[in-house]
């Protein structure tokens, strides 16, 4: 019996091969679409919503090799036309935006995220991308060069100007040492005030 219309379903198996994929990738995939929404119900819905559209397209991937890099380009195409078409829905208003509890960070934590995040804001929009994608949601070079384009090597170059960019509006350098202190060694994202 066919209904006219065929409906394209997806095989056991891909949706096997798509949950292994995705399992290890979604809790970097919802930090990144926390620290880009900064919103906690906005950063639900726009991993749920970037799940689904990566399982409709799943199927029609060439090479699953570059899955990561896949996920966060649908993640960061969502966000950026949402963020263009909230442009024209309502104005944002400070008062009930200040006003608004968020129960989910303890408020030291909040203090510290708003002030990177605030830092963050000050950076041009490819360094600022680069930096969550490398920094937040942990993707590789070559991933976030798919998502932004370019070359790795203007990659590269975004991720350390940036950095440097971000230490300077934060007051930190990335050079003094915590020996000291007996801190350890600084790993990759990692800063020490002074």
């Amino acid at each position: 019996m066919s209904c006219g219309g065929k409906k394209n379903v997806m095989q056991p198996r891909a949706k096997e091969e798509f949950l292994q994929l995705l399992e290890p990738l979604y809790p970097r995939l919802s930090r990144y679409a926390l620290a880009i929404t900064k919103n906690s119900e906005e950063a639900k819905d726009l991993t749920a919503d970037t799940v689904l559209i990566a399982l409709e397209k799943f199927e029609q991937m060439k090479s699953h090799e570059h899955f990561a890099g896949f996920l966060f380009l649908i993640a960061s195409r969502l966000h950026k036309r949402r963020r263009y078409r909230e442009r024209f829905r309502m104005n944002y208003n400070s008062v009930a935006a200040e006003a608004r509890e968020d129960s989910a960070q303890h408020p030291d934590q909040a203090a510290e995220i708003a002030i990177v995040l605030h830092a963050l804001e000050k950076l041009p929009e490819k360094m600022k991308q680069a930096i969550m994608l490398a920094d937040v949601a942990d993707l590789s070079l070559e991933e976030i060069r798919t998502i932004q384009g370019g070359t790795l090597s203007g990659v590269k170059s975004r991720l350390k100007r940036g950095r440097e960019m971000l230490q300077k509006h934060l007051g930190i350098r990335k050079d003094f040492t915590m020996a000291l202190a007996g801190k350890p060694a600084l790993k990759k994202g990692e800063y020490y005030a002074l």
